[in-house]
């Protein structure tokens, strides 16, 4: 395992939590991780491009919170080159699994599928794990 991948996800956990803790995904933990990455892999790849559109559509929706959104896209950013073209499929993969675990929760606690505030931050965790499985 590359210590830098452990330390993305230590990084994204601690992020996690702190979304789950306050709501907020602060500017200060997003930004710089999201810079270093378009510096270290500018122009970047086609599925990175894409997969940051979908997320800032997304946002732009008001289907994700604006750090959640930042915290995506450094992430996709931060990932090698080479690991871009799976991208899109995880991201995906990794919203309907955390959709499907939200309602499922939701129905459990006998809450309603549009009254509980949930922070997207959560997918970023089966995003990362399998990023960290991969290298």
């Amino acid at each position: 395992m590359m210590p830098r991948m452990l330390a993305l996800v230590v990084y994204v956990l601690v992020l996690s939590l702190y979304d789950l803790r306050t709501g907020v995904v602060p500017n200060w933990a997003t930004l710089p991780l999201l810079t270093a990455g378009i510096v270290a892999h500018f122009p970047g790849t086609f599925p990175v491009w894409i997969a940051s559109l979908f997320v800032f559509l997304a946002w732009h929706s008001g289907q994700m919170g604006a750090g959640d959104a930042k915290l995506w896209m450094a992430l996709f950013w931060a990932i090698p080159p080479n690991q871009g073209a799976d991208i899109p499929p995880v991201l995906f993969a990794s919203l309907l699994g955390t959709a499907l675990i939200q309602l499922l929760f939701r129905k459990l606690t006998r809450r309603s599928i549009s009254g509980l505030r949930t922070p997207a931050a959560w997918r970023t965790i089966p995003f990362i794990l399998w990023n960290l499985y991969v290298h």
